[in-house]
């Protein structure tokens, strides 16, 4: 029984293509080194392979709504509120009011239902956030929608982020501190 979801693993492997079978192995590779059982990684990969489906059709009919701007490498940016103080760079600090979530509305992490804003290194956030912030003049907000490769990739994140997930933030941009967390 095993060998057999092995085997028709690998055949799904091989019948993606080249490009996405290497990265299909990669991944199936990785989940069984977790100790995944192969009814386990093929679960997995059918979840992968639905989130990246779900998170193209998202960003696809957004593209076409007022305000949204998709940028070269699949970043959507709305800007909600534009601000006119400084941008930060990438080796600066900041402060920020955030919600994230999935892309059916569930929050997985929220700066304002902790009631407080999280500070944090610019240079230390997903690829997605870090292109935004530094676009962003202090007291902006913007919604961004932010594909996997720019957000934690094929794999999960945590217990609430699964495979290849496209991601909703919020973010408002409250301060820009220096790399020590003082303002400059």
């Amino acid at each position: 029984m095993r060998s057999r979801r092995l085997r028709a693993l690998a055949g799904t492997v091989l019948s993606v293509g080249a490009a996405g079978g290497v990265s299909l192995l990669l991944v199936l590779l990785a989940l069984r080194s977790c100790g995944m059982t192969p009814g386990q990684m093929q679960d997995e990969i059918l979840l992968r392979e639905m989130n990246l489906e779900a998170g193209e059709a998202y960003r696809t009919a957004r593209a076409d709504e007022p305000g949204v701007v998709t940028l070269d490498n699949g970043l959507q940016v709305e800007m909600l509120a534009r601000g006119d103080g400084p941008v930060p760079g990438p080796e600066d600090r900041v402060r920020v009011h955030y919600v994230g979530r999935h892309l059916d509305g569930r929050v997985f992490d929220s700066s304002r239902e902790r009631g407080a804003p999280d500070v944090i290194a610019v240079k230390d956030t997903i690829a997605g956030w870090r292109q935004a912030l530094t676009s962003m003049p202090e007291g902006s907000r913007a919604r961004l929608v932010v594909p996997p490769h720019l957000a934690y990739g094929e794999g999960r994140a945590g217990p609430s982020i699964g495979p290849a997930e496209t991601l909703l933030f919020e973010v408002e941009l409250l301060e820009v501190l220096d790399g020590s967390g003082d303002r400059e």
